[in-house]
């Protein structure tokens, strides 16, 4: 994200006055939605600002991920931490937002391989 955008989402209140983006703008790979699209909500002459609009574009997609978190809660999957990977990660925005939206502390590590190492434990768990 541009300077300009981190800052504008970090002064915005949490719930971004009630404005919320569906951000399914190319439908949904998790859960398989294809023909899903997007939608922005809750737009009045006062939640409709520049700040809210991006505050909301974080929330949305940071809202996608707790999904997946709520669904592991759910099967009472024990979770501690959450741990951010990939280009949003790199968004300051994003960092600080999400403990919020996820309900837990978030980790950032450094750039690595770590969808692969994923898939090579994965993997290595049915060999044993």
């Amino acid at each position: 994200q541009p300077a300009w955008a981190v800052q504008l989402a970090l002064a915005a209140e949490p719930g971004a006055a009630g404005l919320t983006l569906l951000p399914y703008f190319e439908g949904e790979r998790t859960p398989n939605l294809p023909d899903a699209t997007a939608a922005l909500t809750g737009m009045t002459l006062a939640s409709t600002t520049r700040e809210n609009l991006a505050r909301a574009a974080v929330e949305g997609m940071l809202s996608g991920l707790g999904a997946g978190l709520d669904a592991l809660r759910a099967l009472d999957v024990p979770l501690r931490r959450a741990v951010l990977i990939g280009g949003g990660a790199q968004s300051e925005a994003v960092r600080e937002i999400a403990p919020a939206v996820f309900g837990m502390p978030v980790e950032v590590p450094s750039p690595g391989e770590y969808v692969a190492l994923g898939a090579a434990r994965q993997a290595a768990s049915v060999l044993d």
